[in-house]
């Protein structure tokens, strides 16, 4: 299940379950090992699934946090969201604000009033004792170039409590091929593409050399 959104508040839904049978006519009810299965397999898929959604909107509530603290530049509390190993990487928190800070210029915007990141949730998985989540960020920013520029950049997140807490680490600040020594318990077989910054010229040109070609109208034929 996919979960795209804007910032915002996010609701959180409950979930109720309920399997029975009713009859006018009294009759013997035989439970086989096979439909018993079949039933609890039914039950475990949906709460699961209702698990996940739950976990979800909280990895976004997470982000959300991440993102805001980054905007306005609340280094100490942007610092207590990440992972302590990242932290660690980095020499401690200090080391890691100052990190982020060197970076955090080329992403800000010239022009106030942009609007909005959008975030969404790519991939969701469970290993050992923990859940980790990657979450894509698209926004538009302008530099002093006046050009406008498109940023993605992508979350990883992680939690150990069932999805109440998330540690999340922005990997535009640091190299893919880094993560493995930054987060060691980074789920293997979870694809993280690179982050990008790319002007609106370039990802128009990217767009139109990836269209395919428009097909050519027949020839009348000839009477």
């Amino acid at each position: 299940m996919e979960i795209m959104c804007q910032i915002r508040p996010l609701a959180r839904p409950g979930f109720l379950y309920y399997l029975g049978t009713q009859s006018l006519y009294p009759m013997k009810l035989s439970i086989t090992p096979l439909v018993a299965f079949l039933a609890l397999s039914v039950i475990s898929t949906d709460a699961f699934s209702q698990d996940s959604v739950k976990i979800k909107e909280k990895a976004l509530f997470f982000a959300d946090s991440l993102i805001r603290a980054d905007t306005y530049e609340n280094w100490s509390v942007y610092a207590d969201l990440a992972p302590a190993r990242v932290l660690k990487y980095y020499g401690g928190k200090d080391g890691f604000i100052e990190h982020v800070k060197g970076m955090h210029p080329r992403t800000v915007s010239a022009l106030g009033g942009e609007d909005a990141p959008e975030i969404k949730i790519m991939t969701l998985m469970a290993q050992d004792d923990q859940w980790q989540c990657l979450i894509r960020e698209s926004r538009y920013i302008h530099h002093d170039d006046n050009k406008k520029y498109h940023i993605v950049t992508y979350l990883l997140c992680q939690t150990r409590d069932d999805g109440e807490t998330w540690r999340l680490f922005d990997l535009s600040y640091n190299r893919v091929a880094n993560i493995i020594y930054m987060m060691p318990d980074v789920i293997r077989d979870m694809a993280i593409p690179e982050p990008y910054i790319i002007s609106e010229e370039e990802e128009l040109a990217k767009q139109q050399a990836a269209a395919p070609p428009a097909a050519k109208k027949a020839a009348p034929k000839k009477k």
